[in-house]
């Protein structure tokens, strides 16, 4: 064996374009799940708990996703996106004919969003059951002294809610961040990088490089470069975090 020094660095950083679109596809994913779940799973939370009859069975339905395992939930989408049945039919039976020619995950342009969306159905119902358990923390004085004042409804949530969650929203923050950047399963799952790699992310971009160009040097190097990344995500939220609670 010879011995490299960091001409496997040198060459992640300058040479290797597939792992700068990867990474820059994994920056994509992380907007995503730093917006939608973390906003529908505050707004289906605050819902929720004013639902005092079947509040637990549609705690259940919105939950239900994140039981499933992410290659029975990736399979399941993968036949839904089928361009010649699935959800096109669907349109082509409404008379939608421009959504029932969209090609899911066939488009380069739409592909990585496909899998983003299903994975967003995974995961928000995690995101909700976490801020539900936050929002029974909230003493319920604050909402009684904002009724005093005159709140409406979106102003109790943008004054009393979202500070009283702030800790929570954190961690929801940190964990997606940081997960952008190891997701794997439903790419995989479900496109296995292409079409052209428009949906190639870090993990993925590794595993074809140890297991089927058989170049475990260098992909031990994109390894770690992914693990520092996620280090910094760490120490940058977790700076942040305890700045907040000393303001």
């Amino acid at each position: 064996p010879k011995f490299n020094g960091l001409d496997n660095f040198k060459r992640l950083i300058f040479d290797d374009k597939v792992f700068h679109a990867a990474l820059l596809n994994n920056v994509r994913w992380m907007l995503i799940f730093l917006t939608v779940p973390i906003i529908f799973g505050l707004l289906v939370a605050v819902l929720v708990t004013k639902v005092n009859r079947y509040q637990m069975i549609y705690r259940t339905i919105y939950f239900l996703p994140y039981v499933l395992s992410a290659a029975v939930a990736g399979r399941l989408w993968y036949t839904l996106f089928n361009k010649y049945y699935g959800i096109n039919k669907v349109f082509e039976n409404l008379g939608f004919d421009w959504l029932a020619n969209i090609s899911w995950l066939g488009n380069q342009h739409l592909a990585l969003y496909s899998v983003a969306f299903v994975d967003n159905w995974h995961w928000w119902g995690f995101v909700m059951v976490l801020f539900i358990a936050a929002l029974h923390q909230i003493d319920p004085h604050l909402y009684e002294a904002a009724d005093i004042e005159g709140a409406n409804s979106i102003q109790k949530l943008r004054y009393v809610t979202v500070p009283q969650v702030m800790p929570t929203l954190y961690t929801i923050a940190m964990v997606s961040m940081i997960g952008a950047f190891l997701t794997y399963d439903y790419i995989w799952v479900m496109t296995q990088g292409g079409p052209a790699q428009a949906t190639e992310i870090a993990s993925t971009w590794i595993y074809k490089t140890a297991f089927e160009l058989y170049d475990a040097g260098y992909a031990n190097a994109m390894s770690l470069t992914v693990c520092l990344i996620c280090s910094l995500v760490y120490f940058v939220f977790n700076a942040f975090e305890k700045r907040g609670q000393n303001v």
